[in-house]
């Protein structure tokens, strides 16, 4: 079973002071100090390892421990809904958070109870959608080519498109580089789930999910989509994926999570769909919105036609030229020197969005294509 249209958890990582925790001194690599010692019986060095990760089998979980200021050492468990075999399609939730808590103390490198599990702080909390495109010409290609022809052109909007044999999709931002900059560079990605599960986790999908892909698949609602796998497709199944790194960056959408249990005990309804849509807001230009501005000012028009000389002129891209015009516009490194030329560049970027936006997405003119965007509009898959 797929359940579609819904936010779910698809992994995280926990921290927990090592003291709540019963490390086992046998485990022959995880905390074991290695001796490098010379023919003489000298030592040359020690080293104890801190991390494991079993590349060995087919799931596994990430451990490592770390000393914070003060002295305290903490112990990082990272898992994911692999955790969960046959139910990986439903996601980490309360209801089946004892199958995550068993497997991470099967494999014998630590023993935690439940109660000191669910005290730990969970942090790079990764949600997932899962959706089926219905347009029986459209694709999770075809998504990706809008959402890129969407993306505002701007130079701190890095949007990385990518069409290969193991995986389709597109991505903005990069997980390990958001830092405190919840609202500009959160991580946000599209791709097609069904031919990432075939090509790079062909092993785990052909152990665990092959009789789960033939059950009945319901929506959020629980009606009835389809009896097999049908949706189980790779032009056709797509999961949208984004990352919240921690309590602070919880607390900029009006959510208190810290801890394990705080993050099962979410409600995650249609409210919650804002940590999808505010970076989707942020990295592109709603279709709707092109559709509205089609036609510019004469004066939009001269400012644009300007940026495109002042761009042939540095050999730059007409996005890299906005810069150069600001800076000659007006110098000076008073306030109000600064805001008027940001809001000069604001102003320029808006109306080379405008154009080239409109002209990708207005290339298409067909009943197909105009169902197919309502459709993903529908699915609040572009603004």
């Amino acid at each position: 079973m797929i359940p579609l249209n819904s936010p779910k958890i698809d992994s995280l990582r926990i921290r927990i002071p090592i003291a709540d925790v019963l490390i086992n001194g046998e485990h022959q690599e995880f905390l074991r100090t290695i001796t490098t010692v010379n023919n003489d019986g000298e030592i040359l060095s020690e080293h104890t390892r801190t991390t494991y990760f079993n590349a060995d089998e087919i799931i596994s979980a990430s451990y490592s421990v770390r000393s914070h200021f003060g002295g305290d050492d903490f112990v990082y468990i990272g898992f994911s809904s692999k955790l969960l075999k046959q139910s990986y399609f439903q996601g980490i939730r309360k209801e089946n958070i004892d199958l995550c808590l068993d497997f991470i103390n099967s494999e014998g490198l630590l023993t935690v109870t439940k109660d000191k599990l669910l005290e730990a702080e969970c942090v790079d909390v990764d949600f997932c959608i899962d959706y089926f495109i219905d347009n029986e010409e459209g694709t999770v290609q075809d998504v990706v080519r809008v959402c890129n022809d969407l993306t505002r052109p701007l130079k701190q909007i890095n949007a990385i498109p990518f069409t290969r044999g193991d995986n389709t999709g597109i991505q903005w931002g990069h997980r390990d580089k958001v830092g405190k900059s919840y609202k500009k560079k959160q991580f946000l990605k599209y791709y097609a789930k069904a031919i990432e599960l075939n090509y790079k986790s062909f092993e785990f999908k052909n152990k665990y999910l092959k009789d789960a892909l033939n059950e009945t698949i319901i929506d959020i609602n629980g009606n009835i989509l389809s009896k097999g796998n049908k949706f189980f497709d790779e032009k056709k199944l797509m999961r949208v994926e984004t990352t919240i790194k921690n309590k602070a960056h919880f607390n900029s959408y009006g959510y208190n999570v810290s801890t394990l249990k705080q993050l099962l005990n979410l409600d995650l309804n249609i409210d919650f769909l804002q940590i999808f849509s505010r970076p989707m807001l942020h990295y592109m230009t709603g279709y709707r919105e092109v559709i509205h501005k089609m036609e510019m000012t004469l004066s939009q028009k001269f400012k644009y036609e300007y940026c495109r000389e002042v761009a042939l002129k540095n050999n730059t891209s007409i996005e890299n030229a906005v810069p150069v015009i600001a800076l000659n516009f007006q110098r000076g490194i008073t306030p109000a020197v600064k805001r008027a030329r940001r809001d000069l560049k604001n102003s320029l970027y808006d109306i080379i969005n405008m154009a080239q936006v409109g002209k990708k997405t207005h290339k298409h003119n067909s009943d197909f294509w105009n169902k197919f965007i309502e459709e993903i509009q529908a699915k609040n898959l572009i603004p």
